[in-house]
Order: C-alpha cells, then structure tokens, then sequence
C-alpha cells in the first residue's frame, strides 16, 4: 500500500505495522468525510453545538447497534454493563457540571457558558474514549501526518509528471495550429 512508516514512540525509532497504517487511513478518511459534512451544515447554518450533538448521537446509535449486533449483547447485558458503569460515574459527572456553576443538570438554559462547560466535559469523554479505542493512540497523530506528507509528495510528483508531459506535447505541436 505505502512505504514503510517509521515514527519516534518512547524515545525509539519503530516501525509502524501495515494494519496500523490502514487503520490510521480508514480513520483519516472517516475524519475528512465528517469535516465535509461540517462544512455543510456550517452552510445551512446549523450551530456547532447542535452539529456536535448530532454527532454524539450518532455516535450513541452506532455504538448500541455494534454492540447488539455482536451476538454478545442483548438489552439486559447492554443495560446491565452501561447501568452499572452510569451508576458509578453519572452522579459524579453531575456534580462536576452542577460545580462549575454553569448548568443545572435538571433545568438546561443552553446560554454560552453552559454550552462551552458541556464543550468541555465531551472533550474530555470523547477524548477518553478515543484513547480507550484506539491502540496506541499516542502516536496518531504523527502517523496521520506521516501519511498526509507522503500523499502531499505522491500528488506534487504526480503533478511535476503532469506538467513535464503537457510541457513535451506543447513542443510537438506544430506553431499555428
């Protein structure tokens, strides 16, 4: 697929493995058709707070049907497992929103404040998230860059091919043709 990518991880030079690689593709590729779509609610004037909602709920409804349709799953293990987890860190998450004094968990007024505190608390979710699936998430980042360099050098040779075969037509075609 691509040459060998090699990033620095703990201080030492590794190599990245090809399904890392393709992983790291697949999600580059999910990340831009998502910005694509920003753009087109950015367009038709759709809040990013709202855009952000859709997409956790998106997310939600991905998830759950992953989860029911791996055989290992049913209402009462999902609810069971997620219960058990919610029941452990929602009051907690509660209180953590309640203190910062911007939103009353019971009575949302969605003024800036209150939207930027939520901002907030699903960064922080959505990045532990992230971190828990994704492996060796620390080096994503510098594998996706990786990649975009070496796709910003295919194109720009592809390009130099380009204009070396339009420039060699140019000089066979006859003058006043």
């Amino acid at each position: 697929m691509s040459k060998a990518i090699q990033v620095y991880d703990d201080g030492k030079l590794v190599d990245i493995p090809e399904e890392e690689v393709e992983n790291i593709t697949d999600m580059r590729r999910v990340f831009s058709g998502i910005q694509e779509i920003w753009y087109t609610a950015y367009e038709q004037k759709i809040s990013e707070h709202n855009f952000t909602s859709g997409l956790l709920r998106f997310a939600i409804a991905f998830i759950e049907r992953r989860l029911k349709e791996s055989g290992k799953s049913n209402d009462d293990w999902l609810n069971e497992k997620a219960g058990k987890i919610w029941d452990s860190i929602g009051p907690k998450i509660d209180k953590l929103v309640e203190d910062s004094g911007a939103v009353d968990c019971k009575e949302r007024k969605e003024t800036d404040e209150e939207i930027l505190v939520l901002d907030a608390l699903a960064l922080c979710f959505i990045s532990r998230a992230f971190d828990t699936c994704t492996p060796k998430f620390w080096r994503s980042d510098v594998i996706a860059a990786k990649l975009l360099e070496q796709d910003q050098a295919r194109a720009e040779k592809e390009k130099a091919i380009v204009e070396k075969e339009k420039a060699k037509a140019e000089k066979r075609v006859p003058l006043g043709n």
